[in-house]
């Protein structure tokens, strides 16, 4: 009678090697399993850690035969948790108007200021956790993603608490976010109109008006200037941006100037300069030039008289009036930036012509002194040489900063449109660039652009935002 082969533990590791199943095929009568037997059969395949002993003793003593069962498992890791902090303010609140489902848009739906106070909490932060690794049943290590914490809050206008984790404001003002810092500037707030017996504004931080604005007040900041009544013929001045929630009734008297964006409902009778973009409902008889994009798209965008200039383009839904008022458009960047940038390429070429002449003869003198030990630092001649360097040095960089600003303005006009959603007048003059093209009659929808000689149309496919 043939001898039956003795039975021996089997051994499945899963493929990720975080668990192993052990079977034990059924013995022979004088056959049996012991734990060294076991772990023997484990230890074949590699597994070392994360044994299950109390399974293994039940595998023989409750003689669990011809079924796979679970003896070990990996632990896995655990990442960690990178730091972060929690806001207690908007730091993406959106700039711009709501286009309501009539077509209108709502100007008071423009949040421009998110205001703090002293001693409020503006930002907590939540510390790295920790991460755990883990441990596969080879006993191979599984490292863990190490949590990172965050480096500490930078700007002005708050504080950190004894605990490292708390920030609060320190003053009454406006939080924004500026490149990854937290800044609270002053608000200048006018709880009523402002009149001219109150006197002019001029505020370094935002300024908000609560009601109206008399004719003849001055109002100048470095921030965001708000108003949320009507604006008569006044002058305004801003570093950011400028919200007229009403809108100005200027009188032919009126100028507003901004370095940041304008949003408002209408603006009749004023002078206008933006090195934003203008978001409106209508501009009657203004005289515009803006640096960006001018947007009149809701149901009553109108543009009627005056001189619109925009350099990124202008989208309007009705242009002139059916009284054929004379409206001039300009679009583009126009022939007095592409002049001026050629004078100032030559001028800044000649200057550093100029500057390495500058250069050589003072080395010159360097080298003189060198050889004859003869100190020449107060030598006129070196000491006119020395101012004419520093007097060119400084025009070169104010040159060069003009020409980069305008090489920014050339390459945003290109492509400059006009498009009109809906209807355009006789009486409308179009400028693109040194093109021009007068309407001798009226049209529906259509899209203003340039070609090599001249400025054509097609249909109007803009679609409001």
């Amino acid at each position: 009678m043939p001898t039956q082969t003795e039975q021996k533990p089997l051994v499945r590791i899963s493929y990720d090697e975080m668990e192993a199943y052990m079977m034990l095929p059924e013995p022979a009568p004088d056959q049996s399993y012991d734990i060294r037997m076991l772990h023997q059969a484990l230890s074949e395949k590699g597994v070392n850690a994360g044994i299950d002993e109390k399974r293994l003793s039940a595998m023989i003593s409750n003689k669990l035969y011809n079924g796979e069962v679970l003896v070990a498992q990996g632990t896995p890791a655990v990442d960690g948790i990178d730091g972060y902090y929690d806001y207690n303010f908007d730091i993406n609140f959106d700039r711009k108007p709501k286009v309501l489902p009539d077509g209108s848009v709502d100007y008071w739906s423009v949040h421009s200021i998110e205001a703090v106070v002293a001693g409020q909490v503006i930002a907590i932060y939540h510390p790295a956790v920790e991460g755990k690794d883990g441990v596969n049943v080879k006993g191979k290590v599984l490292t863990a993603h190490r949590g990172r914490e965050q480096m500490p809050i930078k700007g002005k206008g708050f504080s950190r608490m004894n605990d490292n984790l708390t920030y609060t404001a320190t003053i009454d003002g406006k939080i924004e976010m500026q490149n990854d810092r937290i800044v609270i500037l002053p608000v200048h707030e006018v709880y009523g109109n402002a009149e001219l017996s109150a006197g002019n504004i001029d505020f370094r931080g935002d300024v908000v008006i609560h009601g109206n604005v008399e004719s003849g007040v001055v109002i100048r900041a470095t921030g965001t200037i708000t108003v949320d009544g009507v604006v008569e013929a006044c002058v305004l001045e801003a570093g950011k941006d400028i919200i007229l929630r009403g809108g100005m009734l200027g009188g032919n008297k009126a100028s507003v100037k901004t370095k940041g964006n304008i949003t408002a409902r209408f603006f009749e009778f004023t002078n206008i300069e933006c090195e934003g973009d203008i978001q409106a409902d209508v501009l009657m008889d203004c005289n515009v030039a803006c640096q960006g994009q001018i947007i009149l798209d809701s149901a009553k965008g109108n543009i009627i008289g005056g001189r619109v200039h925009a350099i990124r383009g202008i989208v309007v839904t009705t242009l002139g009036n059916d009284a054929e008022k004379r409206t001039e458009i300009f679009v583009g960047a126009g022939i007095e930036v592409h002049s001026r940038l050629r004078v100032l390429e030559k001028k800044v070429a000649a200057t550093r012509e100029e500057l390495d002449k500058i250069e050589d003869a003072l080395q010159q003198f360097a080298r003189i002194e060198e050889e004859s030990g003869v100190s020449y630092a107060t030598d006129p001649r070196r000491t006119a040489l020395l101012r004419t360097k520093i007097k060119d040095t400084a025009l070169l960089a104010s040159d060069e900063e003009e020409a980069r600003k305008l090489r920014i303005l050339a390459e945003g006009s290109r492509g400059a449109c006009v498009s009109v959603l809906r209807d355009v007048f006789p009486g409308v003059v179009v400028n693109i660039d040194e093109l021009k093209l007068t309407l001798r009659n009226a049209a529906k929808g259509v899209e203003f652009f340039k070609m090599p000689d001249k400025i054509a149309t097609r249909p109007c496919y803009y679609e409001s935002k």
